[in-house]
């Protein structure tokens, strides 16, 4: 599978499945599948309506999504710019190391870069080595002195007073 043709695309309403698909694969590599709540109607109410709260690229080999990137834009106040969060980066594992993450995360740069952002932001789970040095190797600085603070449902509606 050396010199791979690989095609980076916006999603449409059609590939509403396929997300939802990769979406699982993720939490299955991620080992998290209990938490997936994801629904095609939730995904179609955040992506493909007029303002989408969200965008996610695919790419495909041969005409067959192998990945996808799922990114929404934030703001840094510090730089008072823009930035793009990346939610979500999946490639099926036969396809790992063959260049579709970096064509992935080529066409975020891009995006970001037409946009302004100031910088792309995202995750990455301490045990997933791989995934480190990939992210270190495109030229990403894993920041060691920041934690990610979560607040969810039943948190969300206490502080709200519910």
């Amino acid at each position: 599978m050396d010199n791979l043709e690989i095609k980076i695309r916006e999603a449409e309403l059609a590939d509403l499945e396929l997300i939802l698909a990769f979406i699982a694969q993720k939490s299955e590599f991620d080992g998290v599948p209990h938490l997936l709540e994801a629904t095609a109607g939730k995904l179609k109410q955040t992506l493909f309506i007029d303002a989408p709260l969200v965008r996610v690229l695919l790419a495909e080999v041969a005409g067959t999504a192998v990945g996808f990137a799922m990114f929404y834009a934030s703001y840094s106040s510090l730089l008072a710019q823009p930035c793009l969060w990346l939610d979500d980066l999946f490639v099926q594992s036969h396809f790992r190391g063959l260049g579709v993450g970096t064509a992935l995360l080529k066409s975020l740069a891009q995006i970001s870069e037409s946009t302004n952002c100031g910088r792309i932001e995202w995750t990455v789970k301490n045990s997933n080595t791989p995934g480190i040095a990939f992210y270190e190797k495109q030229g990403a600085r894993i920041l060691e002195n920041i934690r990610v603070c979560r607040m969810d449902g039943d948190a969300i509606s206490l502080l709200a007073g519910k």
